[in-house]
């Protein structure tokens, strides 16, 4: 088939869909009750994170490191590895 004729046939159709009714089973005004129900849900499990999270940072306290850290130098190291020998003074 030839492209000329199949762009007037693809045209008609998408500038002339088919009206259809939608049917709902339930209808819309039925949903608001039970969304304002669930929206109230969420409001109150971020509200109650909220103040969780506010008791958790108020009680908050510095703990002290459990493995210190020792720094040395780059000599005090040399020194470690390859120690001087002891001198005898006489």
């Amino acid at each position: 088939m030839y492209l000329e004729f199949t762009l007037p046939r693809i045209e008609t159709t998408f500038l002339n869909p088919p009206q259809a009714q939608a049917s709902l089973a339930i209808p819309p005004r039925a949903w608001r009750p039970l969304a304002q129900v669930a929206l109230a849900g969420f409001l109150l499990a971020y509200v109650y994170g909220m103040v969780q999270d506010f008791q958790r940072v108020r009680n908050l306290q510095a703990e002290p490191s459990t493995s210190p850290k020792v720094v040395i130098t780059k000599n005090e190291a040399w020194q470690r590895i390859y120690p001087r020998p002891a001198r005898s003074g006489t």
